[in-house]
């Protein structure tokens, strides 16, 4: 049985409903669905009497809330045993995409070190599907993504968070409110070809029948920033990748009216790995640091 489902399905009891349980563990309301789901058919019964808006635990879902509670507190006190008995360490293989790398391996990472000096560390930087395949073959432990909500059975979520993402330009061009169709012609520089977003963007565009020819396309997202804050070369990137250069008044947003591109950060283990100390050390970590 998942610790994480117990604990999902312990925030809904507690908080009274699904939006709420969702809203603090930062997750989607479908996501929490899934895994009250998940666990209402691995018990074969039915935990919640579900009227309109309002949720009720069955005489069911209470008895199996009294045990969830006890294999919450009898697993916190087993891992801090364990901890108390030994350091932490060991070794992680990550699967992540660059932005991600870009994001979360800067002082997140030092402060996460410094904690556990003895965990090491290994990230391959990929694509999605090339992470979860190796996430299937046991070759990574965990991935990072951003790309669309993934929601799998074969996949535990530790964490999520939704991402804003936004075209760009140079803050010295004046580039006014525009449609998505008048971006058709315009110059970019984007990240590798069905990498993430990027994917996304080219899905978007291939809906519309918009041919979309960038001019260069590299994995680093700085260097995108760095060449388009000087150029007249647009881009497409998550907002936590450009923000500083918004600050700084280097790079704008552009208000394009009608793109409505949905990008998500998960964290996931698949559902048959052992969580070892290390992994368990760098999973609660890193899922305060994306709901911060």
């Amino acid at each position: 049985m998942d610790i994480h489902v117990l604990k999902t399905f312990v925030a809904v009891c507690e908080l009274s409903g699904f939006s709420a349980a969702a809203h603090k563990l930062g997750f989607t309301q479908s996501t929490v669905s899934s895994q009250i789901r998940q666990l209402e058919k691995e018990l074969n019964t039915v935990l919640f009497n579900r009227y309109y808006h309002k949720i009720e635990l069955t005489s069911d879902g209470a008895i199996v809330l009294k045990h969830a509670r006890d294999i919450l507190e009898s697993h916190e006190k087993m891992i801090s045993e364990i901890h108390e008995m030994e350091q932490i360490e060991g070794t992680i293989r990550l699967a992540m995409s660059s932005s991600v790398c870009n994001r979360y391996f800067k002082e997140d990472f030092l402060r996460f070190k410094e904690k556990y000096p003895k965990i090491h560390l290994i990230v391959s930087e990929s694509g999605t599907e090339q992470m979860f395949t190796m996430l299937q073959k046991n070759e990574v432990d965990l991935v990072f993504t951003l790309d669309n909500h993934i929601y799998n059975s074969e996949y535990i979520i530790c964490a999520e968070r939704e991402e804003d993402v936004y075209f760009i330009s140079s803050a010295k061009n004046i580039i006014p409110s525009c449609e998505i169709k008048e971006l058709g012609n315009q110059n970019f520089i984007l990240t590798e070809k069905d990498m993430s977003y990027r994917k996304l963007l080219d899905q978007e565009f291939a809906s519309r029948s918009i041919e979309l020819n960038p001019v260069l396309e590299i994995g680093n997202p700085l260097q995108i920033c760095e060449l388009v804050k000087n150029s007249n070369f647009l881009s497409f990137l998550p907002d936590f990748i450009v923000e500083e250069y918004v600050k700084n008044k280097e790079i704008q947003r552009l208000n394009v009216k009608d793109c409505d591109i949905k990008v998500w950060t998960q964290l996931l283990v698949h559902k048959n790995k052992w969580i070892s100390p290390a992994l368990q050390a760098f999973i609660e970590y890193y899922s305060k640091v994306m709901l911060e």
